[in-house]
């Protein structure tokens, strides 16, 4: 390590030599592809995830606009209603529509997540196979 007349410092690496490159990574194609193949992979799977997520979202949504025309509905009921125990039976039919539609709700939502989830990492799996059958070949 001694200084040179360009530069003071010591530079503790001789020049670069591209062979010696070349020999320690051989298969440097192969390295640029997984990577360029790794960026791809991760592109696709977010565009699967905001595709999800939106879909997930407008459900909801939907779900959610059911749910209130469902409550002005019964509350129209309600103000109808002559006696307490019209006014019990409309409230219990509200309750037991109410869970079913969450319970349906809820279901289809959980598909939905499950299938972006699919979608999400469908890409990355590829691109992990594909690194390991390159790395077991190397």
């Amino acid at each position: 390590m001694t200084a040179t007349s360009s530069s003071p410092f010591a530079f503790p690496f001789r020049a670069f030599d591209a062979d010696a490159f070349a020999g320690f990574f051989p298969n440097q194609d192969s390295m640029g592809s997984l990577a360029r193949g790794a960026v791809e992979a991760s592109t696709a799977s977010t565009r699967a995830s905001v595709k999800g997520f939106q879909e997930a979202g407008q459900m909801m949504m939907d779900h959610l606009k059911e749910q209130m025309a469902l409550s002005v509905e019964t509350g129209k009921k309600l103000s109808e209603a002559g006696t307490l125990s019209e006014a019990m039976t409309v409230q219990t039919g509200f309750v037991k529509s109410a869970f079913e539609n969450n319970l349906k709700g809820f279901g289809e939502l959980s598909e939905v997540y499950a299938e972006t989830m699919r979608e999400a990492f469908a890409p990355l799996a590829k691109q992990a196979k594909k690194a390991a059958k390159s790395a077991t070949t190397a």
